[in-house]
């Protein structure tokens, strides 16, 4: 296709995007957008309340603060050095973002969705704290039918708390209840959103894994349309099929997981986003700077009758923390799902094991990456080589191919015929196919990205004086520079291909991407990156020296003498001997190459 064809395209594209982003609002107008059917004041709380208190937990890693106010988790900060936020003074990370009281984490509820005979009034109770010992705390909430009886307690584990709910019917007839536990996180869609091609740390989605599979949802999943779906209960919550081993609302880093231990029945795996914004205000979500998500996953247990005076216990596990591949092993259940390493996880799952095995080699995330991609590098180099064999055929064919261009310059058709014959006459491969191997290196490429992108192992960890953290775009941005400046070189190093318009626009347009992208993508990527690039020019340069000085060997002859003293018999005899050897006469050498 011409270039005036091209840009004629390209502008006819560009006004049909700025029509539908500009010029149709101002011709029809701004419409109110489509609500999801979902109540978000939908707390049922007592008309008049008792103050609240707080009940605090130490535990290993963490501190959790908690409130009479449905007895459930206020704060939860980790005191690992490494976990902190604030960009003066560092402080400890609170993990939980909610703050409406039907909205937090490790909330309980006993309400049935509709129907007679509840065992308890609201869900929003305000309970009694009965004991603390700095380890545990243990709520109470009791009226005429009713005694509840809540203990939180840390395991001794890191970010784990232990959650145990007894249940007693006081009344005198059979009373009903369906126990449900959920954990819950706030993100504006500012937080969340990532740009070129750099993952927001708090881009969040709800896991609900059972056991029959294990679902991922974004808030794409919960548009207003969607609540019509089969898998959406009258509650208007995603059910996932079978029987829950887990739920969790999890972002980049983090992760809020509660796992199943105890109880009547098996519960099921339940999600639900809800979208907020000030409606209000603005008819337009995305002009709400405060327009966000609610993540909510839970755990809802079968609808459970207790005779007068019967009793019943829930227990359950909750972790509350980064998502540290030792950390979750230890939790088991599965819960190293919580890790979305997206479509060749079981690449990158190998690719993470090594690099642990790696990092407890030499103590350095940073150092073990630079060992990984020489490893991974090394692994893929059978695949590369034929790849820096055509590009060393190619450059060897520059002059012909410089001369197809401009004799065919005007003519794409023709042009592409000249240098197919070309290739052939050379025996050299088509680019096209040269391509291949790099097509098949693919898969463990996007692996890695995945994983570097996704390891909190890697966040806030230094390397050297200019990498303060291998989980951030670089301070000063020295990597892209010195990437770019290696992608230059690279590029140098490549074939011609394509018009001297093309070839300028490679040589400056790819390092001028790489460069773009470091300047946003975690310096860990980049450290991967920029050892790949010097490990992809060191091979081409040995690989090309290597079949430059064996097509030099192969070029050369050797011219032997046969001595004019040897008798003509002994000649004779030796042809005789060799039937395919070609006679030679008098004085005439044999040249072998």
């Amino acid at each position: 296709m011409e270039r005036s064809n091209i840009a004629k395209w390209l502008f006819l594209g560009l006004a049909i995007i700025l029509f539908i982003q500009f010029g149709k609002p101002l011709l029809f107008g701004e419409s109110a957008e489509q609500l999801q059917p979902l109540d978000v004041n939908d707390s049922t709380a007592p008309a008049e309340r008792a103050p609240a208190e707080a009940c605090v937990i130490d535990g290993d890693r963490f501190k959790a603060e908690l409130s009479t106010r449905g007895g459930s988790v206020r704060h939860l900060w980790m005191t690992d050095p490494k976990y902190t936020t604030g960009n003066g003074e560092r402080r400890p990370m609170d993990l939980v973002t909610t703050s409406l009281e039907s909205r937090m984490p490790l909330r309980t509820d006993l309400r049935l969705p509709g129907g007679n005979a509840q065992q308890v009034p609201f869900d929003d109770l305000d309970w009694k704290l009965a004991a603390q010992d700095g380890k545990s705390c243990t709520f109470t909430y009791s009226d005429d039918a009713t005694r509840l009886t809540k203990v939180v307690a840390a395991t001794g584990r890191p970010y784990e708390l232990s959650l145990q709910v007894t249940v007693e019917n006081l009344a005198q007839e059979p009373r009903k209840h369906r126990f449900a536990v959920e954990q819950t996180a706030w993100r504006t869609q500012k937080e969340t959103e990532g740009h070129l091609g750099l993952i927001s740390e708090w881009i969040t989605e709800t896991v609900a894994a059972t056991d029959q599979t294990t679902e991922r949802q974004l808030p794409d999943a919960f548009e207003p349309g969607d609540f019509k779906d089969k898998e959406f209960t009258a509650e208007r919550w995603r059910r996932t099929p079978g029987n829950a081993r887990f739920v969790a609302v999890s972002s980049s880093y983090f992760s809020k997981i509660t796992i199943p231990l105890e109880g009547p029945g098996k519960p099921v795996a339940e999600t639900q986003i809800e979208e907020i914004w000030d409606t209000s205000k603005f008819q337009q979500k995305a002009k709400d700077p405060s327009h966000g998500h609610v993540y909510r996953a839970r755990l809802a247990f079968p609808e459970h009758e207790l005779a007068p005076g019967g009793a019943v216990t829930y227990k359950a596990l909750s972790f509350t923390g980064p998502k540290e591949r030792d950390l979750l092993g230890a939790v088991g259940h599965g819960t190293s799902e919580v890790i979305n390493l997206g479509w060749f996880s079981p690449i990158a799952k190998l690719l993470v094991s090594y690099l642990y095995v790696l990092y407890r080699a030499v103590g350095s995330w940073g150092w073990a990456i630079v060992l990984l991609t020489i490893t991974v590098r090394l692994l893929l180099f059978p695949l590369s080589i034929q790849q820096i064999k055509s590009a060393a055929a190619m450059r060897k064919l520059k002059p012909e191919m410089d001369e197809i261009n401009a004799k065919y310059k005007d003519d794409a058709t023709q042009r592409g015929l000249a240098m197919q014959e070309l290739w052939r006459k050379n025996k050299v491969a088509n680019p096209v196919i040269g391509c291949f191997p790099m097509l098949l290196q693919m898969p463990v490429w996007f692996a890695l990205y995945t994983a570097l992108q996704t390891a909190v192992e890697l966040y806030h960890t230094p390397f050297g004086p200019v990498i303060p953290d291998l989980s951030a775009p670089g301070k000063y941005f020295i990597i892209p520079i010195v990437l770019g400046a290696s992608s230059f070189i690279q590029q140098k190093l490549m074939p011609p291909q394509g018009d001297p318009a093309q070839q300028k626009m490679m040589l400056y347009l790819m390092p001028g991407i790489f460069t773009a992208m470091m300047l946003f993508l975690p310096a860990g990527l980049g450290v991967y990156m920029l050892t790949n690039t010097w490990l992809g020019i060191g091979q081409q340069v040995l690989v090309e020296r290597y079949l430059k000085a064996r097509d030099e060997r192969a070029g050369g002859i050797e011219v032997r003498e046969i001595a004019n003293a040897e008798p003509q018999s002994a000649m004779k005899k030796t042809q005789g001997d060799d039937k395919s050897a070609p006679a030679l006469g008098k004085g005439k050498a044999r040249v072998r190459g």
